[in-house]
């Protein structure tokens, strides 16, 4: 059960919107992949919606990544608060599998059938990074906090803040524009949920 009041935190983890990606191709941290215009659309009518819903952000704090920054400078836009940049809460490195195909990637490196990081940035470190990020502001801002991020990074954060088995990755919902809510209680993370707004 979460203690509300003065010590409790918000956390809203946000994945950047829609990405305009035809060829499917596995852009990792490469440069130069911004929102399509149904993702601008997809965050604008996010933010309105966090806006209509009352929730009360302190700042929002984004992976460097382009389509991070753009999701995140048009909450900002909405809900007048700031943007923070954290490096540690940029996209899963991937290795040589960076500029390769989606569908070679899926059928061939072993990820999803056998949990496979050979050449990649483990699971682990990935988690690692992304949590400290996250706990790190809950213990400096004052307030609650949008996180915005990218799949992988914040699935596997979920993963290891629930104890759950790394194969759970694949499982968690977190599709482009989607919403899940950290509680933190004394800088102390409480639970996850995903957010239907």
């Amino acid at each position: 059960m979460i203690i509300q009041g003065s010590d409790s935190m918000k956390v809203y983890l946000i994945r950047h919107g829609e990405i305009q990606n035809p060829q499917g191709i596995n852009y990792g941290t490469l440069p130069g992949w911004h929102l399509s215009d149904r993702g601008i659309s997809q965050i604008s009518e996010l933010g309105s919606k966090i806006k209509d819903k009352g929730l009360k952000i302190n700042v929002i704090i984004t992976s460097p990544l382009e389509r991070a920054q753009e999701t995140a400078s048009l909450l900002s836009q909405i809900l007048s608060v700031p943007i923070k940049t954290d490096e540690r809460l940029s996209e899963w490195e991937m290795g040589e599998w960076m500029g390769k195909s989606l569908k070679l990637f899926y059928e061939t490196s072993g990820y999803y059938s056998e949990m496979k990081t050979d050449g990649m940035e483990s699971l682990d470190h990935l988690a690692d990074r992304v949590i400290s990020a996250v706990e790190d502001a809950v213990a400096t801002e004052a307030g609650d906090i949008i996180i915005c991020s990218h799949r992988e990074p914040m699935a596997a954060a979920l993963v290891k803040l629930q104890n759950l088995p790394w194969p759970a990755i694949h499982k968690i919902d977190m599709p482009m524009g989607s919403i899940w809510q950290l509680d933190y209680h004394n800088t102390t993370f409480q639970s996850a949920t995903i957010v239907h707004l």
